[in-house]
């Protein structure tokens, strides 16, 4: 005969749902699912009722929350994986959804990477942060590469001034060890040597001929 099980309690853990069981299982739901069943502890619990829920409604649940989640940002396909898998959603459901919104074309990791390269060159980051903030949001190799090589270098030097004007900001230049300094950050901004040495020696020559 088979176990009468009881829902002891639901905890909400951001955008799980966690389901205890008297048997002492645990089970990790999608936190959104619960609008359209709302389980509520001390209440008798159908395992098999719960399984055919998670099944047949899961995927446009989890196609909200991708939406959602793309509306208020462009992200790559990790991203957006990793958040449904945050979520609880079940693996075969995350993959679904990738694949829609990969042929749709919401979600391009080479488009992706294009807005993303253009928007930190402009904000005063070179190659080496770009590459590797690209390569923790799970953009493949070459695809970063491409898209390094296609960054308009005028674009880059700009950004690299920008960079150099604000480390110099209440520096003096002719200080070997505040020019050291900006040259540092830089370094850490994830320009190159030979990036940094330009945008200093464009940055004294600002200087000598305002």
């Amino acid at each position: 005969m088979q176990e009468q099980l009881t829902l002891l309690s639901v905890r909400r853990v951001h955008s799980r749902a966690m389901l205890v069981l008297s048997n002492g299982e645990t089970l990790v739901m999608p936190r959104a699912m619960l609008r359209e069943r709302p389980y509520r502890g001390g209440t008798p619990f159908d395992r098999a009722s719960y399984e055919a829920f998670i099944r047949d409604r899961a995927y446009p649940f989890a196609m909200e929350k991708a939406v959602a989640l793309l509306s208020m940002r462009s992200r790559t396909e990790r991203e957006l994986r990793e958040a449904l898998r945050l979520a609880a959603y079940p693996e075969t459901v995350v993959e679904r959804v990738i694949e829609r919104m990969s042929e749709a074309g919401y979600v391009d990791d080479a488009d992706f990477a294009k807005s993303w390269a253009a928007s930190r060159t402009s904000k005063g980051m070179g190659a080496r942060r770009i590459r590797m903030e690209l390569r923790q949001k799970g953009v493949a190799s070459e695809t970063i590469e491409d898209t390094l090589t296609a960054l308009d270098e005028e674009d880059c030097f700009e950004g690299a001034m920008k960079a150099a004007r604000k480390a110099a900001h209440g520096r003096d230049l002719s200080s070997p060890s505040d020019r050291q300094k900006i040259t540092a950050a830089l370094l850490r901004r994830g320009y190159d040597y030979s990036a940094a040495r330009r945008a200093l020696a464009a940055l004294l020559e600002e200087e000598d001929h305002p």
